[in-house]
């Protein structure tokens, strides 16, 4: 009778540590392995232009004044760059 009462005050005491639920694992399907890359990156953003770029154009008129200063620097004559 002692071990009867033991064991009923054992069974009826809680328990230390409560059972826990273990984290389910992700779904993953076994013998699936990743494609391959696309080669187009759609993640990846446009590229920006140099600094350079950005830079205001000369105009038609400057290029023609420069070319006239250079040539005269040079002594060269423009009637042979004339059609």
């Amino acid at each position: 009778m002692k071990y009867l009462k033991k064991f009923e005050s054992f069974e009826m005491a809680e328990p230390m540590v409560k059972p826990v639920v273990k984290p389910s694992q992700p779904a993953t399907k076994p013998g699936t392995t990743p494609g391959r890359p696309s080669p187009i990156r759609k993640d990846r953003p446009s590229v920006d232009p140099d600094p350079k770029a950005r830079n205001k154009k000369a105009s038609a008129e400057a290029i023609a004044n420069r070319f006239v200063e250079l040539s005269k620097e040079k002594s060269e004559d423009l009637k042979k760059y004339y059609k």
